[in-house]
């Protein structure tokens, strides 16, 4: 595994009295695509926010070595961006004007863009294909335009760690697929380090170097999904018997639930 960008140890939240995750530990290297799957209230989207600083936790979560939960929100926000599952924008903004937004950390008060602040706003709206509809208003754009202009933001605030929550969610086939294949980019040729939580297993053993399985606050799984063992822990999770399928053309095992238990 590459050094680690981001550090986790024994990391638990309540809620209301309420334990939602349960002493976790793990390391994400730099350049990781991992995703977290998981059912339905395992705490999938819980265990981002606390990577975020968005929500009180107990544990440790160090980013570049340096503790989250100590350091401001604008140098936090220079560490870590975090795209939700629903975001909400105030304002009927552009998709430009939106995205010069993300340079905020690197900015003092009213101060303009420099170069450098518009050569990675560039590189963001090149790398999503967003540059065709930059001068749109977000409310007019569809559904899988829109994901790609949150995700253009997240790169141009240029943060070593990325955090999607749901990022697929409402999109059809093509549009998830796009946003997959895209993701897998940014860890890639970016060297970015990206934490993805979604409900799309398919999509997440096609695309990812590292696949994580939250069930009841803790970690049931932590590898690749060649692993003997996380078809078995899939199934258990889920309670269901998943049904592996080899698509004819591409050879890649696609996996469905069977009967539930």
């Amino acid at each position: 595994m590459n050094s680690a960008i981001l550090t986790i140890s024994d990391l638990s939240v309540d809620i209301n009295d309420k334990n939602i995750l349960n002493k976790i530990s793990f390391s994400a290297g730099i350049g990781e695509n991992i995703t977290i799957l998981g059912p339905n209230g395992a705490g999938k989207t819980t265990l981002l926010k606390a990577i975020a600083g968005f929500i009180d936790f107990s544990g440790n979560i160090l980013s570049k070595g340096e503790p989250v939960s100590l350091m401001s929100p604008r140098i936090r926000a220079s560490n870590l961006s975090f795209v939700a599952q629903h975001p909400t924008i105030e304002g009927d903004f552009t998709v430009r004007a939106f995205i010069e937004l993300s340079r905020y950390p690197y900015k003092r008060p009213w101060e303009r863009l420099d170069k450098n602040d518009r050569t990675k706003i560039s590189e963001a709206l090149e790398l999503t294909k967003c540059s065709e509809f930059v001068d749109r208003k977000i409310s007019t754009l569809s559904g899988g335009e829109r994901q790609r202009v949150f995700i253009a933001a997240a790169i141009a605030q240029d943060t070593a760690v990325i955090l999607f929550d749901e990022p697929l969610t409402h999109l059809d086939p093509v549009q998830r697929t796009k946003i997959s294949r895209l993701i897998s980019e940014i860890s890639g040729s970016r060297g970015k380090t990206v934490i993805t939580v979604t409900h799309e297993i398919n999509e997440a053993v096609q695309y990812s170097s590292r696949i994580m399985i939250l069930n009841k606050g803790k970690i049931e799984f932590d590898g690749v999904s060649s692993d003997s063992d996380f078809k078995g822990i899939l199934d258990s999770v889920f309670g269901t018997e998943f049904i592996s399928v080899i698509h004819n053309s591409t050879k890649n095992s696609f996996l469905f639930p069977g009967k539930t238990t």
